[in-house]
């Protein structure tokens, strides 16, 4: 009944998870699937243990028609449930590690995260300053053509003046002579 009410909990806190969108779609379908093959193990445990309960005992051990292999041969039930229950634990701090690995680099990940956002605004500001500068340069650059070309026409100027200078002395020299 509680693996029945784990699973039944599992599905309710799956479908909060569709809903508020926590999940995506393809990760739902998954965690569906596998918690159908949950219940779908659970059914097969139930009939097997049904079954086994109907088998006669005889000195502890269940009557059934399994084979035994090399690594259950010489062993009774209880022992080979305590091998099983050993191996569970086993998984179990295994899991635990590769949590505790999972969380490490959830955290290394999110640190990472964190620095490139960092970086992302240090590389904006970056690029608001050249910009900045960019239109300052592109300022004084037109500023300097439209100085340029004034002094071209100043030249055109002092030819002029000098034109008329000669002029003007050509024709005092005219009067003179």
């Amino acid at each position: 009944n509680n693996f029945n009410f784990d699973l039944n909990a599992l599905q309710r806190e799956l479908k909060k998870d569709k809903d508020a969108k926590n999940i995506s779609p393809k990760e739902y379908e998954r965690r569906t699937n596998m918690l159908n093959e949950a219940k779908i193990r659970k059914e097969q445990i139930t009939k097997a243990f049904e079954e086994g309960t109907k088998s006669s005992f005889r000195g502890g051990v269940v009557n059934r028609a399994y084979e035994e292999n090399e690594r259950t041969q010489g062993y009774s039930n209880s022992e080979l449930m305590q091998q099983h229950r050993s191996a569970i634990e086993e998984q179990d701090q295994g899991l635990s590690r590769i949590s505790e690995i999972v969380k490490r680099q959830k955290q290394i990940g999110l640190a990472m995260g964190d620095e490139i956002d960092g970086q992302n605004e240090l590389l904006d500001e970056i690029q608001e300053k050249t910009d900045a500068t960019n239109s300052r340069i592109t300022r004084q650059n037109r500023a300097i053509g439209h100085v340029s070309s004034r002094e071209g026409s100043l030249c055109g100027y002092w030819i002029t003046i000098l034109i008329l200078f000669v002029a003007i002395v050509a024709v005092i020299m005219w009067k003179i002579a």
